[in-house]
C-alpha cells in the first residue's frame, strides 16, 4: 500500500466527514431557510461555538501554518509585532465593544451603514468586502494546495480544485451552521497539527534551550541590523503593520458575524476570551517555536534563505517530509486540509453574504424569503469558485495579507466609525469608501511597480507597504471633501 494511497484515503475520509455534516444539516430542515437563518444560524451560537469558529478561521494554513512561521523565520522573535500582537489587540477590542456592536442589530457592516446612510451606501461598501475575502479565501486555497499537492501526487491546480470543491459542497448544503459546525472539527485537527509541527522542530533540534532559540532568531535573514531582536522588523514596518491591520480588523466581518450570531452578550464575550487563549498558543507560541527551530535546521547563509525553503513558505512541508514518520505525516496532511477548509469556508461565506445579503437582496425585496435562501446557497458556491480562480494566479502571501487588510482599514474603518458620529452625512461616507478603495489599489500598483521610488521618504519606501498609509489618507480626503460639499 503506497504512501500516496494513504494520503488520498485520509483526504477522502475527512472530506466525506465534513460533507456529511452539511448534508445532515440540510436534511433536518423541514423547509428552505430564509437568509437570516442561512447566514446567522438562528442567532443562537454559544460562546464555545463562536470562539472555536473564529479560532479555526485564524489558525489557517496561510496565516498560522505558512505566513506566521515564515515571519518568525524571517525576523525571529520580533515577528510577534507583525501578526500575533495586532490580532490579540483586535480580539480585545471586540471583547470590549461586543455589547455596543450587538445593540446595532446589523448582521453585516454594509447592513449597518445602510440603516444609517441608505441602501446605496450599503451596496457601495459590499464590493470592497467581496474583494478582500475573495483574496483571503484564494490565498488559503493556494497555500494549502502548495503543501498537499506533492503528498497527493497531483498538480497544484488539481489540489486547489479538490479543496474548493469540498468546501463548496458543504457550504451549499449547510450554510453558516455547517461552516461553524465543521470549524469545531477543524479547530481540533489544526490545533493538533500545529502543536505536533512545533514538537517535530524541537525534537529535530534536540530540544534547544531558550538561549539557543534566541540566538537562532538573531540570525534571521530579514532582521534589521542594529536593532534588538524584539524590534527586528524595524520600527517603521511595525508601526505601518499596526496601522494596516488594527483599524480594519476591529471591524472585520467574519468576527462581526460570529459575534452577532451569539445568543447573548455574555456568550459573545466568552467567544473572544476563548479566541484570545487559542491565538496565544496556536497563532503565537507554536509558530514561534516552529520558525525558530527552522532557523536552526535550515540556517540562512550570509542572509540568503536556502532555496529549498522557497523563501520560507514550505517549512511545514519540509518538516513533514524530512523529520516525520510516514504515519504521522499522513495525520499531519489531514490537519493541513482541515486548516485550509476552515479558513476557505469562513472567507467564502463572507463573500457570499456580501454579494447575496447586501448587494442583491435590497434590490429583490419582493422575492420570497425561500427564493432568497436558495439564491444564498448558489452564492456560497459562486464565492468558492471565485476564490479558486484567484488562487490559480496567487504567488505572494506578503502582498495578499497587507493589501487585503489594508483595504479593510482604508475603506471599511472610517465609514463604520462614522455610524457613531451624529453629524456625518451620506456623501462623506460614500466618498470615503470610493477614495479609500480606489486610492489603495492605485498606490499599491504605483509602489509595486517602483513609480513611487524617490517620492516616498526612505523609511516609508523600505517597508514596502507605504501604499496603505497613502490609501488611508485618500479615504480621509474623501471624508473631508464630503463634509465640505454637504
Amino acid at each position: 500500500m503506497s504512501i500516496t494511497f494513504l494520503y488520498w484515503l485520509a483526504f477522502i475520509s475527512y472530506s466525506a466527514l465534513v460533507i456529511g455534516l452539511g448534508i445532515t444539516i440540510y436534511r433536518k430542515r423541514t423547509e428552505e431557510p430564509d437568509t437570516q437563518s442561512f447566514w446567522a444560524a438562528g442567532r443562537n451560537l454559544s460562546g464555545w461555538s463562536s470562539g472555536l469558529s473564529i479560532s479555526a478561521g485564524m489558525m489557517s494554513v496561510s496565516w498560522s501554518c505558512v505566513y506566521g512561521v515564515q515571519l518568525f523565520y524571517w525576523y525571529g522573535l520580533g515577528a510577534v509585532w507583525l501578526l500575533v500582537l495586532p490580532w490579540l489587540i483586535t480580539i480585545g477590542g471586540f471583547y470590549m465593544f461586543a455589547p455596543l456592536f450587538r445593540k446595532l442589530n446589523a448582521f453585516s457592516q454594509p447592513e449597518l451603514l445602510g440603516k444609517r446612510f441608505g441602501s446605496r451606501t450599503r451596496q457601495l461598501l459590499a464590493p470592497p468586502l467581496i474583494a478582500v475575502f475573495i483574496v483571503w479565501a484564494g490565498a488559503e486555497i493556494y497555500a494549502a494546495g502548495l503543501l498537499i499537492a506533492p503528498f497527493l501526487n497531483v498538480s497544484l491546480p488539481t489540489a486547489l480544485f479538490l479543496i474548493a470543491l469540498v468546501v463548496a459542497v458543504y457550504s451549499y448544503t449547510g450554510g453558516f451552521e455547517a461552516v461553524v459546525s465543521t470549524d469545531k472539527i477543524q479547530f481540533a485537527l489544526v490545533a493538533l497539527f500545529i502543536t505536533i509541527m512545533a514538537g517535530i522542530g524541537l525534537t529535530a533540534t534536540d530540544f534547544p534551550g531558550l538561549s539557543r532559540l534566541l540566538d537562532a532568531g538573531s540570525q534571521a535573514p530579514k532582521a534589521t541590523a542594529g536593532l534588538p531582536q524584539l524590534f527586528s522588523p524595524g520600527i517603521a514596518l511595525i508601526a505601518l503593520t499596526f496601522m494596516a491591520y488594527l483599524p480594519g480588523w476591529i471591524v472585520e466581518t467574519d468576527i462581526w458575524i460570529r459575534m452577532q450570531a451569539a445568543k447573548s452578550d455574555a456568550e459573545a464575550r466568552k467567544a473572544m476570551v476563548i479566541t484570545a487563549g487559542n491565538s496565544m498558543l496556536f497563532v503565537g507560541l507554536m509558530p514561534l517555536l516552529t520558525g525558530l527551530t527552522a532557523l536552526l535546521l535550515y540556517p540562512p547563509v550570509d542572509g540568503v534563505i536556502p532555496a529549498k525553503l522557497e523563501d520560507g513558505a514550505v517549512i511545514f512541508s519540509l518538516f513533514m517530509a524530512e523529520h516525520a514518520p510516514a504515519w504521522l505525516a499522513i495525520l499531519l496532511g489531514t490537519g493541513l486540509v482541515a486548516a485550509a477548509m476552515s479558513t476557505v469556508d469562513t472567507c467564502s461565506n463572507i463573500v457570499a453574504l456580501s454579494f447575496s445579503y447586501d448587494l442583491v437582496e435590497p434590490a429583490l425585496e419582493e422575492r420570497s424569503p425561500q427564493w432568497l435562501g436558495r439564491f444564498a446557497r448558489f452564492a456560497s458556491v459562486g464565492a468558492v469558485a471565485a476564490a479558486f480562480i484567484y488562487a490559480l494566479f496567487t504567488d505572494s502571501l506578503w502582498d495578499i495579507f497587507y493589501l487585503s487588510s489594508g483595504i479593510l482599514t482604508t475603506t471599511i474603518f472610517l465609514p463604520v466609525i462614522a455610524v457613531f458620529r451624529e453629524n456625518t452625512n451620506v456623501r462623506q461616507v460614500q466618498l470615503s469608501v470610493v477614495f479609500g478603495f480606489i486610492g489603495t489599489l492605485l498606490f499599491y500598483y504605483l509602489e509595486s511597480r517602483g513609480y513611487l521610488t524617490g517620492i516616498e521618504p526612505q523609511w516609508l519606501a523600505d517597508t514596502q507597504v507605504g501604499y496603505i498609509l497613502l490609501g488611508f489618507l485618500s479615504s480621509l480626503l474623501g471624508f473631508l471633501l464630503g463634509w465640505k460639499g454637504k
